[in-house]
C-alpha cells in the first residue's frame, strides 16, 4: 500500500461530473439478459451483491476512467468541497477525472493492491484533511475491471500527526533509507535525473552528486530482461504510470555487472495535475541472478550428461545387437559343424567296433588294442560334439521341448542303466539311487533324463572307488519337487560352487579330479534343461565329504 501525502483536491471528482451521472441514471441501469455482458454491467452485478455505508463517501470508475457509480455521501462530499480544479473537457463534451485519479487507477490496476492518499479538501472555508482509500474490484475470474474509493475525514488525527517535530520525521527517513539496501532517485519530466541517494555511491563507488543531471540511460543498461536485449528508457516511461522490476545493469567497482531491478512512480502538480517525473528505487538483484546463473549452467550440465548417457546407451544398444549377431552365428556355425562333423564320427566308431569284435575275420591282440582306443576316443568326441550341439541350441533359444506327465521312477532309474557299469568298475555302492513311491513330474522325458544322466556320471566321475551315491526326493513347494543326487565324492570348494555351471568350466583344484575327463558342459546344459522345463539346479559341497546337486522340477499337472 503507497502512501502519498499533500495532494490538494485531485482525486475528487467535479460535480458537473457527478450530477451528468445522475442524469443519465446510471447507477439504475437494467442489466441486460445477454450471454456476454458489458464491463458496466458487470461492476452493477458485482455493485448489487455488496452492502455499503452510505455515510462513507465511495465512487467506482472503470479502469479506463469512466465514472459508474457514487453513492450519497459522495454526492455530499463533492458538493461541499471547494476550488477542485483541473477539470479537462473533451471537444464532444464528456468530461475526464482528474490526471492524479486516472494515474491512482492505473496505479491499482497495475498492482492489485490498494492505493491510499492523503489529501487536503476546501469544505466552507477550512481545509480538512481526508485520507482516501483507493481498491481494486474483480470479476469472476480474478481481472481488474473497476477501481472503487471511499474517503475518511481524518482531520484531528492529522493536526496530532502534523505537531511532530519536522527534524523527526526526516530523520526517521534518513535512518530507514540507510536500513535498506536499496538506493532512491528522481527525475524530472525531461527525464533528467535530479537526486539519486547515497547508497548508489556504495553500490557503484561512484558519486552520487555526479549523477545528477544524466538520463536513467547514461548511468548503465536498460535491458529487456537478463538474457534480453538493450533498451530506452521512453519505452516505460514515456507512458506516466507506475512501472516495476526493470533491468538496469550497472558497472561495478571492480569491473563486475551490478543488476538492478528498478521500480518507479509518476508525479503530478497537486494544483495543475501537470506531469512532473518518476520517483522510485533500485533494488540490488545481482546475486539472485549469479544464483539464476549457476541453476541454469548446472541445469545446461546435466542436460549435457543426460545427452551423453543417451548416446552411451544408444551405442550400448548397437554393440548388443552386434554381440547378439555374433552370438547367433556361433550358435549356427557350432550346429552346423556338430551335425557335419557326426556323419563321420559315427562310421570311425562303427568300424571300429566292428574291428573289436572281429566281424570280418580275425585280427591280432595289437590290432584289436588300437580298434578298442579308436572305438573309445570316438565315442568321447561324439559325447562333446553333442554337448556342443546342445549349448548351441540352448543358446539360440531354438530348443523345443515336449513336455508331459513322466514317471519320476523310470527317469531315475533309466538314467541308472547309463551310467551303472561305470559305478561298478569303481566299486561304487549305487543301492541308494532307488525311488520307493512313484512321482509324476511334468517335463520333456528325453531331456530331463538326460539331466539326470548327466549327474549321476559326475557323481560316479568324482567319487573314489568304494564310495556311495544316492537320490533323495522331497516337495520343496504344492508344485515343485526336489531331486537331489548325492555322493562322498572329494566335494567342491565354495570359490568352485558358483563357477560349475558355467561352460567348459571344470575344479581342477583336487588332485584327484585332475584324473577326470570331461568337456565342463555338463552341469551348463544340465542347469539351462531344468530352467527351460520350469525348475532349476541347486549346489551343496563340503571338500571331502561329496556333493549334493538338486534337481527342482515341476510336479504333474
Amino acid at each position: 500500500m503507497r502512501n502519498v501525502n499533500n495532494i490538494t483536491d485531485k482525486t475528487i471528482i467535479p460535480l458537473e461530473i457527478v450530477e451528468k451521472l445522475r442524469a443519465e441514471k446510471l447507477v439504475k441501469t437494467q442489466l441486460s439478459k445477454s450471454d456476454h455482458p458489458t464491463v458496466k454491467e458487470q461492476i452493477h452485478s458485482l455493485l448489487a451483491k455488496m452492502k455499503f455505508d452510505d455515510l462513507v463517501p465511495l465512487y467506482v470508475s472503470t479502469i479506463g476512467g469512466e465514472l459508474v457509480y457514487v453513492n450519497d455521501g459522495y454526492r455530499a462530499l463533492v458538493s461541499d468541497s471547494e476550488s477542485i480544479g483541473g477539470i479537462v473537457h473533451k471537444a464532444d463534451g464528456d468530461y475526464k477525472l482528474p490526471h492524479s485519479l486516472i494515474s491512482i487507477l492505473n496505479e491499482v490496476q497495475l498492482t492489485r493492491s490498494s492505493v491510499t492518499v492523503e489529501e487536503s479538501i476546501h469544505i466552507h472555508g477550512n481545509i480538512r484533511q481526508y485520507r482516501s482509500r483507493h481498491f481494486p474490484i474483480c470479476d469472476d475470474d480474478g481481472y481488474v475491471i473497476a477501481v472503487g474509493g471511499t474517503y475518511t475525514d481524518c482531520t484531528e488525527q492529522y493536526k496530532v500527526s502534523n505537531a511532530e517535530d519536522s527534524t523527526l520525521t526526516e530523520q526517521r527517513y534518513r535512518d530507514f533509507a540507510r536500513a535498506t539496501s536499496d538506493w532512491y532517485w528522481e527525475v524530472d519530466k525531461s527525464m533528467k535525473l535530479t537526486y539519486v541517494s547515497n547508497r548508489f555511491t556504495a553500490i557503484t563507488g561512484i558519486p552520487s552528486f555526479l549523477m545528477v543531471g544524466k538520463q536513467i540511460d547514461d548511468i548503465g543498461k536498460l535491458k529487456s530482461g537478463f538474457e534480453g536485449e538493450k533498451i530506452e528508457s521512453s519505452s516505460f516511461m514515456n507512458k506516466n504510470a507506475p512501472f516495476r522490476d526493470q533491468l538496469l545493469v550497472l558497472d561495478g567497482q571492480e569491473g563486475e555487472d551490478i543488476y538492478i531491478f528498478l521500480s518507479g512512480v509518476p508525479m503530478f502538480d497537486v494544483e495543475s495535475g501537470e506531469f512532473h517525473g518518476f520517483r522510485g528505487a533500485g533494488t540490488d538483484v545481482t546475486e539472485s541472478y549469479k544464483a539464476r546463473a549457476r541453476a541454469e549452467k548446472m541445469q545446461k550440465s546435466l542436460e549435457d550428461t543426460l545427452y551423453d548417457l543417451k548416446d552411451k546407451r544408444a551405442q550400448l544398444d548397437i554393440a548388443t545387437k552386434q554381440a547378439e549377431a555374433a552370438l547367433e552365428a556361433k550358435s549356427d556355425f557350432l550346429a552346423a559343424m556338430s551335425h557335419e562333423l557326426r556323419t563321420p564320427l559315427n562310421a570311425i566308431i562303427g568300424f571300429a567296433e566292428a574291428m573289436s569284435m572281429q566281424a570280418f575275420g580275425e585280427l591280432n591282440k595289437q590290432y584289436i588294442s588300437y580298434s578298442n582306443d579308436i572305438m573309445n576316443a570316438g565315442r568321447h568326441l561324439l559325447h562333446l560334439i553333442n554337448d556342443i550341439l546342445d549349448v548351441a541350441v540352448l543358446e539360440s533359444g531354438k530348443i523345443q521341448l515336449d513336455t508331459e506327465n513322466v514317471s519320476l521312477k523310470q527317469v531315475i532309474e533309466k538314467a541308472l542303466n547309463l551310467v551303472v557299469i561305470s559305478a561298478d568298475n569303481k566299486n561304487i555302492d549305487t543301492s541308494m539311487v532307488r525311488v520307493k513311491e512313484d512321482t509324476k513330474i511334468f517335463v520333456d522325458e528325453r531331456r530331463v533324463t538326460q539331466v539326470f544322466v548327466n549327474l549321476l556320471s559326475n557323481a560316479v566321475k568324482f567319487t573314489p572307488e568304494n564310495g556311495e551315491i544316492g537320490v533323495r526326493i522331497e516337495n520343496v513347494t504344492q508344485d515343485i519337487v526336489g531331486v537331489t543326487i548325492w555322493d562322498t565324492g572329494i566335494g567342491i570348494s565354495p570359490e568352485q560352487q558358483e563357477l560349475v555351471f558355467e561352460k567348459f568350466h571344470q575344479d581342477r583344484g583336487h588332485i584327484y579330479s585332475r584324473k577326470e575327463e570331461g568337456t565342463g558342459l555338463g552341469l551348463h546344459i544340465s542347469k539351462h534343461l531344468a530352467k527351460q522345463m520350469g525348475g532349476d539346479i541347486l549346489l551343496k559341497s563340503r571338500v571331502g565329504e561329496g556333493s549334493e546337486f538338486t534337481v527342482l522340477l515341476p510336479l504333474a499337472r
